[in-house]
């Protein structure tokens, strides 16, 4: 599974990403001519988070 939403009832889910998920999604972002951004949003991801 690569994605995996700790559970809290009555609070916003913290998503936690496995290292596998992670390593796919920069092997994508070191590909040339794509936009880091468009990466993110396509994977729900906010391109602003630290790495």
């Amino acid at each position: 599974m690569l994605l995996m939403p700790e559970e809290s009832p009555g609070r916003r889910r913290r998503r936690r990403y496995t290292d596998e998920y992670k390593a796919a999604l920069v092997a994508q972002c070191k590909q040339p001519h794509v936009s880091v951004a468009a990466i993110a949003q396509a994977h729900g991801i906010n391109a602003n988070l630290p790495a």
